[in-house]
């Protein structure tokens, strides 16, 4: 009886030692497979974080630069650019606040945007403030100055607009070109009418005689009067233009951002040199105003 018990107990010990080494096998391959799961999440993770999120302040009202529709959808020749350019950039997340010309700046000035794009020239005073793309999307040729159906006003070069009066949108490029005009020019300078009113209505403008002309990028005027029919005549042309001086349109950023605006020119260059900034220009404005031309 004795030698039963003994050997009940030892059948028992044993079966206790196997389940616990068991028990011990499962334990150790579920930590083994967390173990494995871990790297992958925390990969994914990690790659994630890398992803930098960049805030650009874009026009809402340039058609056809950068432009809400009537749907709400932002659109336009520089807002397709940064699409793809944010294609070719993993490592950049891009998410765009469309709003009105004025505040596009102001935004870069407060860091509520990473970038502030609508069609920005580039002049000596904004340059020491921000920092200008090195690669355009956009070739200049001068503006034109658009005037009322029928005026008899012709100019052939700058030093013609002394005297007249021209509307100019508050903190553009052409109210910085006709201010410091007027340091140049103090004995007959131009009247300026700070107007940032719409299209229709300065066209009403020119119509009513409340200013001379406008100072108009040639692409537009072809594209109005296709708007709103041959109700302006230019008269003058390729004024403020210097081949020696940037006559680009670029994307502006914040001293401190060198290295976002070297990822972002670099992209630029590529879609230049393979023709597809040239396609989108075709597409889009009609013809190509690509900085290719200064080639």
């Amino acid at each position: 009886m004795k030698k039963c018990v003994k050997g009940f107990r030892r059948a028992m010990a044993m079966i206790f030692v196997a389940a616990a080494a068991a028990a011990a096998v499962g334990c150790s391959s579920k930590a083994s497979d967390t173990a494995a799961a871990k790297p992958a999440e925390s990969t994914a993770k990690e790659a994630a974080a890398d992803v930098k999120t960049i805030k650009i302040g874009i026009g809402n009202s340039f058609n056809p630069m950068c432009y809400v529709d009537e749907n709400g959808n932002l659109k336009g020749y520089d807002y397709e650019t940064l699409k793809k350019i944010d294609e070719e950039l993993p490592q950049y997340k891009f998410e765009y606040e469309p709003t009105e010309f004025k505040n596009v700046l102001v935004g870069l000035d407060t860091d509520n945007y990473d970038i502030a794009v609508h069609h920005f020239g580039w002049n000596e005073q904004r340059a020491k403030k921000y920092l200008y793309g090195t690669q355009g999307n956009f070739f200049e040729v001068g503006y034109n100055l658009r005037v009322a159906k029928g005026s008899k006003i012709a100019v052939k070069s700058e030093d013609d607009l002394g005297g007249l009066k021209i509307a100019v949108q508050t903190s553009s490029n052409v109210a910085y070109l006709l201010e410091e005009y007027n340091k140049t020019h103090p004995d007959k300078p131009v009247n300026l009418v700070y107007d940032d009113g719409t299209t229709e209505q300065h066209l009403a403008g020119l119509g009513s005689g409340i200013y001379d002309g406008i100072l108009s990028i040639p692409f537009m005027d072809a594209l109005d009067k296709a708007a709103y029919g041959d109700v302006f005549d230019v008269a003058g042309s390729k004024l403020f233009y210097n081949p020696e001086k940037k006559n680009g349109c670029y994307f502006i950023y914040n001293y401190g951002d060198e290295k976002l605006k070297e990822d972002i020119d670099g992209v630029q260059k590529k879609l230049l040199d393979s023709g597809w900034q040239r396609e989108l220009s075709e597409k889009l404005l009609g013809t190509d105003y690509t900085v290719e031309k200064l080639k």
